[in-house]
């Protein structure tokens, strides 16, 4: 890309896709007051073709001004490809457990959260827009025409600091517009003072059907190299989870008696091959007081820690750091540790149905030394003295919900931030966190692996989901089977993926056989962490074979062939080391369809020509050859299959 003369004009070296002239903006909260604010805006040709671009804002004057947005591109002259009609536009939700997917210019955004809904899974203060190809991304966004191959990705490669947009408009009948901007929570400047320096990257791709997914990941790239992302190096860790089996009914006896299933199998063993055995929610007194033991674990959670290890496995826990249930001890013996509204009141961080619905969740305030003492002190504990190399960070929303906080002048991010930074200050460097329910921005560089989807269910879709939620946050194993491929970009990127836990049994389930597939088949070939979450001395003979025939899946490059292209993919290619290719046909949809697929369309013609007979991986059954085309049978709906090409 090559930049205009005022620093504000971007097209690719194929001219196919363009970005200018744009312009920076600024909004306060007192329009008509008296203010002398200057954007400062540098821009800059990267030698790999791509572009950046870097602003902040100054208070030139004498007065204190309060900030509510920075924008630093915004353009209604937008090209890419041939014809905006046929784009779709990457919508990356807010944090873990929000929807991510591509919408056509055609579609309205189908977010549609309720109120438990925006108290986590969406930004309170940033609703989704409602009008037709109108998407606000967080912190990245690419604008494809697969049809043509050309794309073009813009992403914050500085996320720290503040929560960061990337907004596309294409209206009918009307010039595309695309901006990238900042909020900025009402930041107060006052005279001379200037906000952190923030940089936007650009990357355009041209020249085939995956062109989005390339520019995405560049920028995403860029973005962890800027951040100094923890785990890229890094293989993923299995393990098992006690979770979506026993639920916070857990106990000390269930964790053993899996632990001896384990044990026998062994850490590297040839079917479970888990490395750690977390102990999720349902060990603590109470929500906030960590360091609690309750009854069902009478040997206290140090002694469970060293019983995992001494069997030579990493212990590992679930904590929600930054909630405390209103009954808790932490709550109730330091109210002003807590988040409060500006009536004074203590701000509602979650009603769960697990933990009591007569029991509101309060949110501790992560600008107060005090409380960024006591997560240090927690987390020290639960590592250091109990033992556990492994702690999953949960609810850490709730740290960045809008509130009014010790340091009157810390943005949301910064106060999530300064939290994760206080566990892992605790933690130390060697332990390996795990976030969850997390904005994503500001944990890149603090935790090693991020949850990137809903919670996984013994269900398809649940009836909260369905109903009461309307919403694709809702806890679902479609909607985890949906990030899990759209947010497969960000894994290595800014930290290693969790797309939450397999599920292969076949009772206490109302998964079908073919969904159980479905998640095994997407678990594996995205190459993130594989987390077992069964009863496991109740797996059949088959069910234990499906958990060692998707550990052989992982290890590869993946890449979603047609993310942008529709809105639920179905051709996924992960590329091995030894050169190997597998290819797997997807069907998220509720109706069935046909399993045929191109290999030439996919550059992968030759390895057609070369094949005498293939085999479909999960059944063995033999695929029909016709020239590059394999048909590998009808797909049910939500099911799949796999195609395995040998080096």
């Amino acid at each position: 890309m090559t930049t205009g003369g005022d620093g504000t004009t971007f097209t690719s070296a194929e001219g196919r896709v363009a970005l200018g002239p744009s312009t920076p903006s600024f909004e306060v909260q007192d329009p008509a007051g008296a203010h002398d604010l200057e954007v400062e805006l540098e821009a800059r040709t990267l030698p790999d073709g791509q572009a950046e671009v870097r602003g902040r804002l100054v208070n030139r004057g004498a007065m204190a001004v309060a900030v509510e947005r920075l924008t630093l591109l915004h353009t209604s002259t937008l090209r890419v490809g041939e014809d905006p009609r046929r784009w779709r536009i990457y919508r990356n939700g807010y944090q873990s457990w929000s929807g991510t997917w591509t919408i056509g210019v055609d579609e309205r955004d189908r977010d549609l959260p309720t109120a438990f809904a925006r108290t986590g899974a969406t930004d309170a203060r940033h609703p989704a827009p409602t009008g037709r190809g109108h998407v606000r991304s967080d912190a990245l966004s690419a604008v494809s025409d697969a049809t043509s191959g050309d794309a073009l990705a813009v992403g914050f490669t500085t996320l720290a600091d503040a929560f960061v947009f990337v907004e596309v408009r294409a209206p009918a009948g009307a010039p595309p517009e695309l901006s990238a901007w900042v909020d900025l929570d009402g930041t107060v400047l006052a005279a001379g003072e200037a906000t952190p320096w923030f940089a936007v990257r650009l990357a355009a791709v041209s020249g085939n059907r995956t062109a989005g997914t390339n520019a995405l990941r560049r920028v995403a790239e860029a973005a962890g190299a800027a951040m100094d992302a923890r785990g890229i190096d890094r293989p993923h860790p299995g393990g098992w989870c006690s979770w979506y089996f026993y639920f916070t009914k857990v106990t000390e006896a269930d964790v053993l008696d899996n632990l001896a299933v384990l044990a026998g199998d062994g850490r590297d063993g040839p079917v479970f091959g888990c490395e750690y055995v977390m102990v999720d929610d349902g060990h603590q007194a109470a929500i906030g007081d960590w360091l609690t033991t309750n009854e069902k674990f009478p040997s206290g959670m140090g002694e469970v820690a060293r019983r995992i290890t001494a069997e030579g496995f990493d212990a590992g826990i679930w904590w929600a750091p930054f909630l405390a249930s209103a009954r808790s001890h932490v709550a109730g013996d330091h109210p002003e540790w807590l988040v409060r509204d500006e009536r004074g009141r203590p701000i509602l961080g979650l009603l769960n149905p697990g933990w009591g619905l007569t029991t509101p969740m309060r949110v501790l305030d992560t600008t107060h030394p005090e409380v960024v003492a006591h997560l240090t002190h927690v987390a020290a504990t639960i590592g250091h003295e109990w033992g556990y190399a492994i702690q999953k960070l949960d609810f850490l929303y709730a740290a960045a919900l809008p509130g009014v906080r010790h340091d009157a002048g810390a943005t949301r991010a910064q106060a999530l931030r300064r939290g994760l930074e206080a566990v892992r200050a605790g933690a130390g460097e060697d332990a390996f966190l795990l976030g969850c329910g997390c904005p994503l921005g500001p944990a890149v560089g603090v935790v090693d692996a991020m949850r990137i989807g809903a919670d996984v269910t013994p269900s398809w879709t649940s009836l909260l989901g369905r109903t009461v939620g309307r919403n694709r946050h809702g806890l679902a194993t479609f909607h985890a089977l949906l990030n899990t491929l759209t947010r497969s970009v960000l894994d290595g990127a800014w930290f290693l993926d969790d797309p939450d836990c397999l599920m292969v049994r076949d009772t206490d389930t109302k998964l079908t056989e073919d969904e159980v597939r479905l998640l095994a088949t997407v678990f594996g070939m995205t190459d993130g962490m594989l987390v077992l979450s069964d009863r496991l001395d109740r797996l059949s003979p088959a069910r234990r074979a499906m958990v060692a025939q998707t550990r052989a899946l992982a290890g590869g490059r993946p890449e979603v062939v047609d993310l942008f292209e529709r809105a639920l993919p179905e051709v996924l290619v992960s590329r091995h080391p030894d050169g190997r290719v597998d290819v797997g046909l997807l069907n998220l949809d509720d109706q069935p369809r046909a399993g045929v697929v191109d290999l030439a369309r996919l550059g992968l013609g030759d390895r057609a020509a070369a094949a005498s007979a293939l085999t479909e991986y999960w059944t063995a059954r033999r695929v029909e050859v016709r020239g590059t085309l394999m048909d590998l049978g009808p797909l049910p709906r939500h099911s799949a299959r796999v195609l395995r090409l040998e080096a």
